[in-house]
């Protein structure tokens, strides 16, 4: 069977890894790994319990809480954009969950909106009275100055398209945020198929710095930054992606623990380098 690229559209793909029944590919000519053949929908993975719970091994225990540490990152993301759109103006948030990031831009002076897949967060982020509109980037219309895809675009079915679509709706030299696993990272490298991003079906592609840089050159963009920006955790949220990685039940016991602890409220700062936050321009 020959498998396509989905990002190069190379033919080179052999197979990488089977994780929970699903495959991953490597293209041999741009390295992206890759699950095929996707899932006939993704929408059923982002119900109640991906942003409640995570009982299904995806998502949070609370997104909001878990996200509340990641404010200091969330800060430093806007400050990329801030230096380089100083008029700040419209910023579209990609996959805004429950608008925890669009809250942060709008105080920071943006205005900001987001489109979110799962009607149940989207209608969390619309009773906080954020304008949150449940779908996905193709429901969208207008300009923006600013378009971000914080932890997004391997979640995405087509990302060549998602990103042509981000182009199309950037204003004249607008940027576009995305921040994605590293899959040249030297963890994902030591781990291989053990690393903890590899998470299908909520994952679907792991990119690398080249492939990423490329595949957005060929999407109407030019690349103006790319690092790494370490994150927060709370410790509950710590143990479960451990559960993920490991699938030790042990870790979830902790994690269900913690959630009664004051060792809740407790965040840890961690940088593997496995993540990178890359900021571009349109052409």
């Amino acid at each position: 069977m020959s498998v396509t690229c989905h990002a190069c559209r190379a033919g080179r793909c052999l197979p990488y890894a089977t994780v929970d029944g699903y495959h991953l590919y490597r293209c041999g000519t741009c390295g992206l790994i890759f699950v095929y053949p996707l899932p006939a929908s993704i929408r059923d993975v982002y119900e109640e319990d991906y942003f409640e719970g995570a009982t299904e091994g995806h998502g949070y225990v609370s997104y909001d809480a878990d996200k509340e540490p990641m404010v200091s990152a969330f800060e430093k993301y806007l400050a990329y954009i801030a230096a380089v759109l100083p008029s700040k103006g419209r910023l579209l948030d990609v996959g805004a969950a429950t608008g925890f990031f669009v809250e942060i831009a709008q105080k920071r002076g943006f205005d900001a909106s987001g489109i979110e897949l799962s009607d149940y967060a989207a209608s969390r982020g619309r009773s906080k009275g954020l304008s949150i509109q449940t779908g996905v980037i193709d429901d969208i219309s207008g300009s923006f100055d600013a378009i971000t895809m914080l932890d997004v675009i391997e979640h995405v079915p087509d990302p060549r398209a998602t990103l042509s679509k981000a182009a199309s709706l950037l204003s004249p030299r607008g940027v576009l945020v995305i921040n994605t696993p590293d899959a040249d990272s030297l963890v994902a490298r030591l781990l291989g198929r053990r690393w903890h991003a590899i998470l299908p079906p909520e994952h679907l592609y792991y990119f690398d710095r080249k492939n990423m840089r490329s595949l957005l050159e060929e999407t109407g963009f030019e690349v103006v930054l790319v690092k790494t920006i370490g994150k927060w955790f709370t410790i509950k949220y710590i143990f479960k992606t451990l559960h993920q990685s490991t699938r030790m039940n042990f870790f979830l016991k902790v994690s269900s623990l913690c959630s009664g602890w004051p060792l809740s409220k407790i965040s840890i700062p961690i940088n593997l380098y496995d993540s990178m936050f890359v900021l571009a321009r349109k052409k």
